[in-house]
């Protein structure tokens, strides 16, 4: 494999620059490697550097449980959700039959640590772990044999029914052979950040430009469902229920009841409570909802349209919070004087009243650290995480 997986992981930051992977949402849990069902609650467990955090559609995000390295890769049996497989920076490949919380080496050969990993939706004990190279096991994670190369520049994989998907940078690729030859499943060579196969044949994916689209095996017929995420990216999916779960690749986690078509922020911040923050929040909607997103969220990039210019994210997610106040009201009241800004001065329209409850209502979508670390504070080494 030419590209690591975590290398090109890491890529993303420049392929949806507008929201950097040093700003880190609420409550920050750094960067989410896999999402699964719980099997305990109607949330997700996610893997991360920390361990695995149970989230739930409410918002509570708790500890599931801690691990020392965490886990970069995590996947479920699709006919149980108590079994779980897992892999952190060493350790070869985990088992775990009670949804998580105790896990046991499964291994007794193969890689020390999986990047990747997936289970196949018609056989359980088939799983296929991304390392060095592509390995595949039919015993459950006991042995592994070096079934192919990754393709160049992955991003992730999926198990279906009818074969092995991976997402890269260039591409959907399709193998029938357990990775030994990829194929193409796309003509459109764009980044495919997000591929999500369940055992009913139907394919979800996040494409850049394009972003979280539908299809069905064998046809491969993509509907777009929702392209409201500004400048981030879908990394990991999974489904518990009838709900959706997803991470992007700056940690923020969302879900949607309706199959995608629309998303709520899990570990999202407060919002406006504020006679300020409310009057803000009307005006938002009505001057700058268009160009920044529902919720300050950012412009997200469109296939074959150029990226410069967009308007980016005002929530915690971006550089908002680098500005102080008075920065953030002069920009809204004068324009902007960045190379390529749309944003021009509202003066005309809105008083410096106006402009303070916007910034109030702005600062209603921030996160404690955003708040804390305003303006030229957030150089100082405190402020600096992730």
């Amino acid at each position: 494999m030419k590209t690591s997986t975590l290398s090109a992981v890491r890529c993303i930051a420049a392929l949806f620059f507008v929201v950097p992977l040093a700003a880190v949402a609420a409550q920050e849990l750094g960067r989410i490697f896999a999402l699964v069902p719980s099997n305990a609650s109607n949330g997700v467990l996610a893997a991360t550097r920390e361990g695995l955090y149970l989230a739930q559609p409410d918002g509570r995000l708790t500890l599931h449980v801690k691990r020392d390295g965490g886990f970069v890769a995590l996947a479920a049996d699709p006919s149980d959700a108590n079994i779980l497989y897992g892999s952190g920076p060493a350790g070869g490949l985990l088992h775990s039959d009670d949804g998580g919380r105790r896990w046991q080496r499964q291994s007794q050969n193969g890689p020390e640590s999986f990047t990747l990993l997936t289970v196949s939706p018609t056989d359980g004990k088939h799983l296929y772990g991304v390392a060095d190279a592509l390995y595949a096991s039919k015993d459950s994670g006991r042995t592994w044999t070096r079934s192919g190369d990754a393709p160049d520049k992955l991003m992730n994989i999926s198990a279906s029914s009818s074969g092995l998907y991976a997402g890269t940078e260039e591409g959907l690729r399709f193998s029938t052979d357990d990775g030994a030859s990829w194929r193409p499943a796309s003509m459109l060579r764009i980044p495919v950040t997000m591929f999500s196969a369940e055992a009913d044949g139907t394919l979800y994916s996040f494409q850049f430009g394009q972003g979280l689209l539908k299809a069905h095996e064998p046809e491969l017929a993509w509907t777009p469902l929702a392209n409201a995420f500004g400048g981030q990216a879908i990394l990991v999916m999974a489904r518990n229920g009838n709900q959706l779960f997803a991470a992007t690749h700056i940690g923020k986690l969302f879900v949607s009841a309706d199959d995608g078509r629309s998303w709520q922020a899990i570990n999202r911040p407060r919002g406006p409570e504020s006679a300020a923050e409310k009057r803000g929040e009307k005006l938002f909607a009505a001057s700058c909802q268009a160009c920044h997103g529902s919720a300050g969220i950012g412009e997200a990039p469109q296939f074959r349209k150029s990226m410069q210019g967009l308007a980016p994210a005002l929530d915690d997610s971006a550089h908002a919070w680098h500005n102080g106040d008075q920065q953030l009201q002069n920009t809204i009241l004068m324009g902007s004087l960045v190379p390529n800004s749309r944003m021009v001065a509202f003066e005309e329209h809105l008083s410096p009243d106006d402009a303070a409850d916007l910034v109030a209502y702005m600062k209603s979508l921030w996160n404690e650290r955003a708040l804390r670390c305003q303006g030229a504070k957030h150089m100082s080494p405190g402020c600096m995480t992730h």
